[in-house]
């Protein structure tokens, strides 16, 4: 689930030169309490395992995975479900098996 502002919605719908409307209709849903989200996995913007609207992606899209935020291991399976989608997740998850001396068994 990635969180969403109104502004940020706004700039999206600006850059795909569609309304407001038809960007909540298509990409976003709005809950009860009025907070914007994009609950697809993958992402409705992800092709080609890249992000097509990357220089109009989301504070959360940026910060994304959170590996500088703490309790990383808390976090691990949300973080795998997005292995096989994220280059970034996949490195380090790739990169912490060589580290940890995994191996397939």
């Amino acid at each position: 689930m990635i969180n969403i502002t109104s502004r940020e919605a706004t700039k999206l719908a600006e850059h795909l030169n569609i309304e407001m409307g038809e960007l909540k209709e298509k990409y976003i849903e709005e809950s009860q309490g009025g907070q914007l989200i994009i609950n697809t996995i993958p992402c409705h913007f992800l092709s080609d395992r890249k992000c097509s609207i990357y220089e109009h992606r989301f504070y959360e899209c940026r910060e994304f995975p959170h590996l500088h935020k703490n309790d990383f291991s808390s976090r691990l399976f949300g973080l795998l479900i997005h292995y096989a989608n994220c280059p970034i997740i996949f490195n380090v998850v790739e990169a912490l098996k060589i580290r940890t001396g995994f191996t397939k068994t």
